[in-house]
């Protein structure tokens, strides 16, 4: 397999660890800030989080095996090239061709700092010279990092730092900047407008907040058992890691993570949500009140769907639990206020952070309610006051001391006029 092929390979590989880790704080942080969740935007992300993952896997990969023999013949000054364009000299000597080896590392250093530029335009809008400082500065890392053996990770460089490459990744990333300034403006934003976010939230975004919460009980039980192991491993004690390893150990974890999932940090909340729900900005709201939901609520949610759900997931009936989610969806959407089965039976409704948080939050009843209420709220404040009082800046309030004015005879808009 070419060196080129295993570092894509281990671009892939990276990517796929990093995505549920960094998927959750990155929709958590969308909702918060912009108030929505638009597919660009995520495309964007995503794209950018590939890139770091290539830029990792070409900066540090393949490992090198290390053996005896391995620094022989290796002093640090053979692994720096400090003479610029000395990479010039060698595409000269391969006859100027475009498919030499030379010729083709010097445009891999060019490309490979192009995406860099373009976001840094496209995404976080910085100027040219701001963008061609940024990439001067990962180039100069990623040389570092290369003639220094990782910092010392390993006895000897296993790649060289080149003064060239520092002058074609800077180059590449002025290429990029330049692409995204021409072509940019005919893309969509890459970033949403932030909206208010206070309407009632739809059934895929409450379904994506339950799958959110699966992810967050597997990446919880799987890092408890992670840092057991390596603390064990790293201090000589192999009982840590036979407990990781167990089977009592991985079913005590399956009952106390979700307990503190879905009981313990609603409970500790004043939105009642579960991890998942505070990832995509939802809340928990009494359906009567539109205030806080009661404790006995979130207790009931967790009795009537998230033991039934721990129940077939650790029987191995996974796919049971996506088929009734999928049927409570469905019912949930002949029903004009959108409520879900378990949100009837339980006397609560999900609804989003926001909506909560706004002062003129209330129950999401019929449609036409909250217009209702608040004609009623201007009838009576029109009650209140004196039946043909005509109210100017000087006159008394009913309920309070007289407001200070100038006159009560109106103003023209224009100066001087009245």
């Amino acid at each position: 397999m070419s060196v080129r092929l295993s570092e894509s390979i281990i671009t892939l590989v990276l990517f796929a660890l990093l995505v549920p880790v960094a998927v959750l704080p990155w929709v958590h942080r969308q909702y918060r800030r912009y108030g929505q969740l638009r597919g660009w935007s995520a495309v964007v992300a995503a794209g950018g989080a590939l890139y770091a993952c290539g830029l990792v896997a070409f900066t540090l990969f393949p490992l090198p095996d290390v053996t005896g023999g391995f620094c022989t013949g290796r002093a640090l000054r053979h692994y720096w090239q400090l003479r610029p364009f000395a990479s010039l000299d060698d595409i000269a000597a391969a006859g100027h061709s475009l498919t030499s080896p030379a010729f083709l590392q010097v445009a891999l250093n060019v490309v490979l700092f192009v995406p860099l530029g373009f976001l840094l335009r496209y995404r976080f809008r910085r100027g040219l010279p701001a963008s061609t400082a940024l990439g001067l500065l990962v180039s100069l890392a990623v040389e570092v990092t290369q003639g220094t053996a990782v910092f010392g990770l390993y006895p000897c460089p296993y790649r060289i730092a080149d003064v060239d490459d520092l002058i074609t990744n800077t180059a590449g990333a002025v290429v990029g900047w330049l692409l995204a300034w021409s072509v940019g403006r005919r893309l969509p934003a890459a970033v949403p407008e932030p909206v208010a976010d206070t309407g009632p939230p739809g059934l895929v975004r409450r379904g994506l907040a339950f799958a959110g919460d699966l992810l967050t009980l597997a990446l919880a039980q799987f890092a408890c058992r992670a840092v057991l192991v390596l603390v064990g491993e790293g201090t000589g004690t192999p009982r840590l890691t036979d407990l990781a390893t167990s089977d009592w150990f991985g079913a005590a974890l399956g009952v106390l993570v979700p307990v503190v999932a879905a009981v313990v940090v609603p409970l500790l909340r004043r939105d009642r949500a579960t991890p998942g729900q505070i990832t995509f900005n939802l809340a928990l709201a009494d359906a009567r009140t539109g205030g806080v939901a009661p404790a006995r609520a979130v207790l009931l949610r967790f009795a009537l769907w998230w033991l039934p759900v721990l129940l077939l997931i650790s029987s191995g009936h996974s796919g049971v639990v996506l088929v009734v989610a999928v049927v409570l969806g469905l019912a949930a959407r002949s029903r004009g206020d959108r409520r879900s089965l378990l949100g009837l039976v339980s006397g609560t409704v999900t609804t989003t952070r926001r909506a909560v948080e706004h002062p003129g939050f209330a129950k999401p009843s019929a449609p036409s309610e909250l217009p209702v209420r608040e004609a009623l709220g201007a009838v009576g404040a029109a009650g209140a006051r004196t039946p043909g009082a005509v109210r100017t800046p000087g006159s008394r309030s009913p309920s309070g001391p007289p407001r200070t004015g100038t006159t009560a005879t109106p103003r023209c808009w224009c100066a001087g006029r009245r």
